[in-house]
This record gives structure tokens, C-alpha cells and sequence, in this order.
């Protein structure tokens, strides 16, 4: 995701730096293939005006805190899958530094095709942000000045598309333990004709990003906690995600069903 954005960047015209200290050769190569200048370490983040947070949530307040440590002064977006009190948290940190701050919340695959992916904002210089991408396919969408909209409306869109497929994963994962995986997909073809596709797809596609998902899920959990809202389900669908870390980063062609299944049944099995 962080590399889709970059490259919406350059394309519209902007010069984009990044930081290779710490990070893997396939990122490197990314990077590379794309024309990023590396300016080597976030000592010299100085020389942007803007810095971009695209990460697992869990590593957002130590990248903020990383950035607030060095000399920069400019905007900071967090495009990151926290919730809406967390992204107030960083705020708070960065904005004590005087650096500005931009809540952003992107809803969408990698960038690389037309409309696919949208970057909701939220802030007093979000329609800034809208400016920076004028020439990409990444779309750009400001919801106020308000500071957690943006990660309120990615929460709220997360926690039906990834807690949805946590859910119908889990159902089969049961159906076939009791015995009844087969007669639940003759029901299926018969009432939810789309539900086995959508099981297929969310093993291939989501097992593989599992372990990114698990943060993500304890996010909505908490913002739906703080709304007075059930938050349990959530907790469930990080336990999902958790038990099929294993396929981290696995190529969707090497995913199937019946693996992802055995490991949600006994997670502590190979895989």
C-alpha cells in the first residue's frame, strides 16, 4: 500500500523521499522501481514537507514518536487503521512538537487502478492532501476538519469487510469439524449462492495479510467499545486472524482452503 501511494505521488508531479534504514530488500526494490530518493535515515526527514504513516496499526505511535524526535516541522498524515482515539493521541503528540497533523484512512486494494482506492482525510489542512494527487488513481476524499472522522469511516468500513470474512471463515472452519461442511455447502448453493466464493476468496486473499489484520481487529474493537457499541465479535475475529499468521506474506496460488481450515481447527499444527 505505502509504495501505491508513493507512486500516486510521483506521477503528480511530486518528488517523494523515503527511509531504507531497517527495511527488506523487497522493499528496497520497491523503491527502486519506483524512483524514490533515499535520504537513509529519519534524521534527514527534514528535507520533507510532508511525511506519510502507512503501517500495521500497532506501529503507528512509534513512528509518530520517531518522526517527533527529529527535526521536522512539516505536515504529518497517519493513513494507518487506528481508531479515531488513537489517531487523537497522535495528534496530541505530534501537534505538542509543532507539527501539523492530518487523520487519513484509506479504503481500497493497492492503488493501481483506475477508482479502486480512495484516502479519506480529516484535518485542518486536509484539503491540502486532496491538492497532492491530482494525477494518479489514487483518490483523495476530505471529511472535515475534525480530527477521527477519517479513521472513524475506515473502522466502520474494516469491521464489515475483514470481520465479515473472519466470520465466514470460522463457520466453515465449524461445519467441517462436526462433520457437516459438505451438507452446509449444498444449503448454500441452494440460499447463499455467493457464500462459497466468498469463503475461497477470503482464504486466499486475507490469510495471507492475517497477521496485519489481527491489530486492525482489536482497533474496531476498541472504537466500538468506546461507542457503547458490542465489541466482542471483534476480539473473535482477531483470534481468527491470529491463528493463520503463519501464512504471512504466503502468494495467493500457494493458499487453499483446506490448509487454512486445519490451521483455524489446530492452530498449533505446520502448516
Amino acid at each position: 500500500m505505502g509504495i501505491s501511494v508513493a507512486t500516486a505521488a510521483v506521477h503528480s508531479g511530486h518528488r517523494v523521499l523515503w527511509v531504507s534504514e531497517g527495511r527488506s530488500e523487497a522493499t528496497k526494490h520497491r523503491a527502486l522501481s519506483q524512483q524514490l530518493e533515499d535520504i537513509k535515515t529519519l534524521s534527514n526527514i527534514h528535507e520533507s514537507d510532508i511525511v506519510f504513516s502507512i503501517c500495521p496499526p500497532q506501529a503507528a505511535i512509534k513512528v509518530a514518536k520517531s518522526v517527533a524526535e527529529t527535526e521536522f516541522k512539516g505536515l504529518f498524515v497517519d493513513a494507518n487503521a487506528g481508531s479515531p482515539e488513537k489517531k487523537i493521541l497522535i495528534s496530541e503528540l505530534l501537534e505538542s512538537k509543532n507539527i501539523d497533523f492530518v487523520d487519513g484512512g484509506i479504503i481500497g486494494p493497492p492503488a493501481n487502478s483506475e477508482g479502486s482506492t480512495r484516502l479519506y482525510v480529516s484535518g485542518k489542512r486536509c484539503s491540502e492532501i486532496e491538492a497532492l494527487f491530482t494525477d494518479s488513481f489514487l483518490g483523495v476524499h476530505s471529511l472535515g476538519n475534525e480530527i477521527g472522522k477519517a479513521a472513524a469511516l475506515k473502522i466502520a468500513y474494516g469491521s464489515w469487510t475483514k470481520g465479515s470474512s473472519a466470520l465466514i471463515l470460522a463457520v466453515r472452519a465449524m461445519a467441517r469439524n462436526t462433520g457437516v461442511e459438505k451438507e452446509l455447502l449444498n444449503e448454500w448453493k441452494l440460499s447463499q449462492p455467493n457464500a462459497e466464493a466468498m469463503t475461497l476468496l477470503s482464504a486466499t486473499l486475507n490469510s495471507p495479510k492475517a497477521w496485519r489484520f489481527v491489530s486492525e481487529m482489536n482497533e474496531i474493537s476498541e472504537t466500538f467499545a468506546s461507542n457503547g457499541l458490542p465489541n466482542d465479535f471483534w476480539d473473535a475475529a482477531a483470534e481468527v486472524y491470529g491463528r493463520l499468521k503463519d501464512f504471512k506474506n504466503m502468494p495467493a496460488d500457494q493458499v487453499n482452503i483446506d490448509s487454512v481450515l486445519q490451521k483455524l481447527i489446530k492452530p498449533n499444527e505446520d502448516i
